[in-house]
């Protein structure tokens, strides 16, 4: 799969691009966890979870996952694209420009869906889980909402499953940045108040 058809938008402003800048106090509200929303996690090849204040809990689940992820940097949108056309010679699919600039919501969402750039796998009121199958790898990622030594939190946890050595060449190549994406993109939503 190449990249595909168009030009993907980034936040323009007087004709000028404008970069998403993450700021170091930004950062400080996000940590890893030690370990994951649910101890089953533990069980995957791979696993990472993040969490984040929650400070808005009047949203469902399904609007705190579009608020971390429906949003991405300039930087992270030309990377995932040029991670699509590298990967797409051994048989990865990967965001295409399209994918970025039509980003749709719905006001519900159903397992099968896509949301985001990810398949619906499980809904319920404290988690979402999405993700994709490939045939070097499948992964998950799970959105929880979870209320731990009274405060509310927002956990993002991923999970894969890697098939073959390539599946677990490239988890080793990419884990840098997913680490840093994921860590941007929940400081971002933090730091704009959608989550």
């Amino acid at each position: 799969m190449g990249m595909g058809a168009g030009i993907f938008v980034c936040a323009a402003s007087a004709g000028a691009l404008q970069p998403t800048i993450l700021h170091e106090s930004r950062a400080m509200k996000v940590a890893e966890r030690s370990t994951p929303p649910r101890p089953e996690l533990q069980r995957f090849y791979y696993w990472d979870s993040f969490e984040a204040p929650l400070s808005r809990t009047d949203l469902d689940i399904d609007q705190i996952y579009l608020g971390i992820f429906s949003h991405y940097p300039c930087w992270a949108k030309w990377l995932l694209l040029a991670r699509t056309r590298i990967v797409s010679v051994f048989g990865l699919k990967g965001p295409t420009a399209a994918d970025f600039n039509r980003m749709e919501t719905k006001s519900r969402y159903a397992v099968g869906d896509k949301i985001a750039r990810f398949t619906l796998f499980a809904l319920s009121e404290a988690e979402i889980v999405t993700g994709g199958n490939d045939k070097h790898l499948d992964f998950r990622v799970l959105v929880s909402r979870v209320h731990e030594d009274g405060v509310d939190k927002v956990v993002l946890s991923t999970v894969v499953s890697p098939h073959n050595f390539f599946g677990k060449a490239y988890l080793f190549l990419i884990l840098p940045f997913h680490k840093f994406g994921i860590k941007t993109i929940m400081s971002n939503a933090v730091a704009a108040g959608r989550v």
